[in-house]
């Protein structure tokens, strides 16, 4: 028995079976809660508008303006997802350069830095295979910085950058390095090119990180940290070998 002056419970609306909506039933629930579009707005965009008739040779621009708005819409949400993508290698890329500079500066000798470069980093940058390669010629004297290297032809760092050039990216490596990757030239399918300003007195040096994934490293990539990890590398072998500052800094 319900006491007087009392109110009875809300009765509680019953949620429509899937097998139920029909357009008079999702009709009427937007009428019982008009506040839906505006809640949720962006499904207008998943509409299809309707299409005024304005008599016989009268275009309805208004649905063109809604279909365009709603690709412009489309392409934003794209953009808005290649930019999310893009940020976020950009910060991974940004901690395994931070962990392979940290483990450079901790190795003890030099000979460990070297192994750190082309042993360690692969694993730390995530990549196939890295190899630290110089110049050299018969007549070269470069005790302690020959071990562990790569010996390249005069030239070669020119002929693979480009002259001046710090970078270069290639999305596929055809046809393979073996000059520069030895029996690794098969996980070089796409390589990174960095080139390693020792000294005025030392060769050219090159830093060349590969991946077996063609298309792994591309000509639009961000080359901004690996640069500064050349650049730390090289800074450290200029410190072991205990050679002065060079006389001309390179921008990077």
């Amino acid at each position: 028995m319900v006491q007087q002056g009392s109110k009875s419970a809300p009765k509680r609306r019953r949620a429509v079976a899937v097998e139920a909506l029909t357009p008079a039933a999702v009709s009427a629930w937007l009428r019982q809660n008009p506040d839906f579009l505006a809640k949720n707005p962006e499904l207008l965009f998943a509409l299809t508008p309707p299409e005024m008739n304005q008599g016989k040779g009268v275009i309805d621009f208004q649905r063109f303006m809604v279909e365009r708005q709603r690709r412009e819409l489309e392409k934003l949400k794209e953009s808005s997802h290649e930019l999310l993508t893009a940020s976020r290698a950009n910060k991974a890329m940004q901690q395994s350069v931070h962990r392979a500079v940290l483990a450079l500066l901790a190795a003890p000798t030099f000979e460990r830095a070297i192994g750190v470069v082309v042993v360690d980093w692969a694993s730390i940058l995530n990549a196939d295979v890295v190899m630290m390669g110089i110049e050299s010629s018969p007549d070269d004297n470069l005790p302690g910085v020959k071990s562990g290297l790569t010996l390249l032809k005069p030239g070669d760092v020119d002929s693979r950058l480009g002259r001046l050039q710090d970078a270069r990216t290639l999305s596929i490596l055809d046809p393979a390095d073996p000059d520069m990757f030895g029996e690794a030239a098969g996980l070089a399918r796409s390589v990174v090119w960095l080139r390693l300003s020792v000294h005025e007195s030392v060769p050219a040096g090159l830093l060349a990180i590969g991946a077996r994934e063609p298309g792994r490293y591309h000509s639009r990539q961000n080359t901004e940290l690996l640069r500064f990890l050349a650049s730390a590398l090289a800074v450290t072998i200029r410190a072991w070998l205990d050679l002065p500052e060079p006389s001309t800094i390179h921008a990077r």
